[in-house]
């Protein structure tokens, strides 16, 4: 003899009794509807049943898990050819909400899904966002972030280490023009000075203002100054002798 059921069991087993008998009825499609009609009225019918619409509903829930349940069914060619060949045949169907056995408290923890996840597997590329999926996304975007920090600094110690070296090669070569000026410089100045010592040998320079070839033109100059005057005093010397000493 069984146990008598409760107030809440009895009104899921009511609800089970006045509920529909079929995947077809759950969806609220005659049996010969297109596969986009069975799409069209899964939509329309998951806006009302929702769980997100009322949380604390677990009734919602579950008839959200079945109407779910009948959309995979029927939205696949061969998972709707099969359901309907079990209809036909008279077995009993697949009630709604009856497709997978009991599960323990620990196997529900440990494959816990969000509420609405069979409604977003509807959906290609879109994810439920549970709890797990959340912390999950967390850990993915601070991933993200720390690869983020970490190719900034290497492109920064990069730009560094690329300043540092271009720097250095320009200051080489600044140092090595200017050794190479100074070179020149000190040559052609050692050149000019030995200039005046080969063409006046003899001849002493005056301390005065000048180019080295200006002062030993101006040398010359005075080298035969002194010359001309000494050849004129040579020639007006016997003149001299001979007035102040007459010959007889």
């Amino acid at each position: 003899m069984g146990h008598p059921l409760g107030p809440p069991s009895l009104c899921m087993a009511s609800l089970y009794r006045s509920g529909p008998s079929n995947y077809y009825e759950l969806l609220g499609v005659h049996p010969g509807a297109s596969a986009e009609e069975v799409k069209r009225a899964f939509f329309s019918k998951s806006k009302e049943l929702h769980p997100d619409r009322d949380p604390g509903n677990p009734t919602l829930h579950s008839r959200f898990v079945e109407l779910s349940e009948a959309y995979q069914v029927l939205s696949r060619e061969q998972s709707r050819r099969a359901y309907d060949q079990q209809l036909r045949s008279g077995a009993p169907p697949r009630a709604p909400g009856s497709s997978s056995p009991p599960r323990s408290a620990h196997q529900a923890h440990s494959s816990w899904e969000p509420p609405n996840a069979r409604y977003w597997a509807q959906f290609h590329g879109v994810r439920p966002q549970g709890p797990e999926s959340r912390q999950q996304q967390h850990q993915h975007n601070l991933r993200v972030l720390r690869y983020c920090l970490l190719i900034m600094l290497a492109g920064m110690g990069l730009h560094y280490v690329a300043f540092r070296k271009l720097e250095q090669m320009h200051r080489s070569f600044m140092d090595e023009k200017d050794r190479i000026i100074t070179a020149i410089y000190n040559e052609t100045r050692a050149r000019a000075r030995s200039v005046p010592a080969l063409a006046c040998p003899l001849l002493p320079v005056p301390a005065t203002s000048g180019t080295p070839t200006q002062l030993c033109r101006r040398s010359l100059l005075q080298g035969k100054q002194s010359q001309a005057q000494a050849r004129a005093k040579a020639e007006s010397a016997p003149a001299a002798i001979t007035t102040i000493c007459p010959r007889p």
